[in-house]
C-alpha cells in the first residue's frame, strides 16, 4: 500500500480558475493551484471573504462602508479597523515620498472635472487653486491609540492604494490555506502571486483601446506583483477636448505627458502606490523614485511614444520598441 503522504506528492495538482464582479466595480480573476480541488476550493472561498471583508472598509463608494460612515459622521478620535489605519498612513507615507503627486483628496478634483463633461467647459483655474489649496493642508490626523480625527471636508478616495492593499491580503489568505501551492489574483490589472512558477503577463499597448491590438511587451511575474497606470481610454470629454482620469493633485489639472505605466513590485499595494504616482511625476522623477525602492521595478510610456525604465527593467530584457 502507497502511504497517504506519497500519494499527495504523487497526485496531479488541482486547478481553480474563476472570475467574479465584486471588487470595488472591477473585474477579480483568482487561480489557485493546490493538492486537491476541495483545497483549491476552501483558498478560493477565503480569497472571497477577504475582499468582501475589506471592501466593507475600504470602499469609498459603499456609504455603509466603514470609510464613508467616517467621512460622513467626522467625529474627533473616531475608533477605526487596523486594516484602514493600515492603508491611512500608507496614504501618508506615499503622499510624502511623491512631493504630493499621491493625494487621497484628487477625488475632488474628479468632481469638479466630471462635472464639466455636462457644463461643456473646464473648471476655472481659480476653482482648482481653492482645492489645490485646500489639499495642502493634513486630511486627518492619526492618533496613537489607533482613533482617528478627520480633518479634510472634500471628499476622500483611497483607491490608489485600496485595490492593491485588498489584493495582497486575499492573495495571502488564500495561500496560508491547507494544501496551497501557488495563488493568483487580478483585479483589473492589478495583480499578486504568491508561489508557483510565475506567469507571462501581456503590457497592453497604451495607444489603441483594441481587445485584440499586440501588447507593448510581456513581462515574467515569478512572485510579487504587477501594476497598470493609463490614461489614454478613461476619463473626461469636455466639449472638443478629452481630458485623462489621471489627475495632478499639485494643479488640479489632469495628466496628459504619461498614458502608460507599468510597475513590478514586491507587493500589490507598493506596485498601486508607484503605477498612480509615475503618471503623474516626469519620468526621470518618476524612474528615480521607483530606483530608490528595493524590488522595484517600472516601464513609463510617454505622450510621445518614447519609453523610459528603470535599470532593472531594462537588465531583465523587459522592454520592446513601441510601434504605434
Amino acid at each position: 500500500m502507497i502511504p497517504a503522504a506519497l500519494l499527495n506528492v504523487l497526485r496531479p495538482p488541482q486547478r481553480l480558475h474563476s472570475t467574479y464582479e465584486r471588487l470595488l466595480g472591477t473585474e477579480v480573476e483568482l487561480q489557485i493551484v493546490a493538492g486537491t480541488a476541495a483545497q483549491a476550493q476552501e483558498a478560493e472561498q477565503a480569497a472571497l471573504t477577504e475582499i468582501e471583508r475589506l471592501t466593507l472598509i475600504l470602499n469609498r463608494f459603499d456609504p455603509d462602508s466603514e470609510l464613508s460612515r467616517w467621512q460622513a459622521t467626522p467625529t474627533p478620535h473616531t475608533p477605526l479597523s487596523l486594516d484602514l489605519l493600515n492603508v491611512l498612513r500608507l496614504t501618508d507615507h506615499w503622499n510624502t515620498q511623491s512631493g504630493g503627486a499621491l493625494h487621497p483628496g484628487a477625488d475632488a478634483f474628479g468632481a469638479l472635472w466630471k462635472h464639466a463633461t455636462f457644463s461643456g467647459y473646464p473648471p476655472t483655474p481659480s476653482t482648482l487653486a481653492r482645492q489645490v489649496s485646500a489639499l495642502r493642508a493634513e486630511p486627518w490626523i492619526l492618533h496613537p491609540n489607533g482613533s482617528g480625527t478627520l480633518l479634510a471636508r472634500y471628499p476622500i478616495g483611497l483607491n490608489a492604494l485600496a485595490k492593491g492593499y485588498i489584493v495582497d491580503c486575499a492573495a495571502t489568505v488564500a495561500s496560508r490555506c491547507v494544501g496551497v501551492r501557488s495563488v493568483l489574483v487580478n483585479a483589473g490589472g492589478d495583480l499578486r502571486v504568491i508561489g508557483g512558477r510565475g506567469v507571462n503577463v501581456a503590457v497592453a499597448n497604451p495607444f489603441t483601446a483594441r481587445d485584440d491590438a499586440p501588447p507593448l511587451t510581456h513581462v515574467r511575474l515569478r512572485g510579487g506583483a504587477l501594476a497598470t497606470s493609463g490614461s489614454s481610454h478613461r476619463g473626461y470629454r469636455v466639449g472638443d477636448e478629452w481630458y485623462s482620469h489621471v489627475i495632478d493633485p499639485r494643479s488640479g489639472y489632469p495628466v496628459r505627458d504619461v498614458p502608460g505605466v507599468t510597475v513590478l513590485a514586491p507587493e500589490c499595494v507598493t506596485a498601486d502606490a508607484l503605477a498612480t504616482i509615475l503618471s503623474v511625476l516626469p519620468p526621470q522623477a518618476g524612474l528615480a523614485l521607483t530606483a530608490s525602492m528595493p524590488g522595484c521595478e517600472a516601464l513609463i510610456i510617454t505622450a510621445t511614444g518614447e519609453q523610459h525604465a528603470t535599470a532593472g527593467w531594462k537588465a531583465a530584457g523587459r522592454r520592446r520598441l513601441l510601434s504605434r
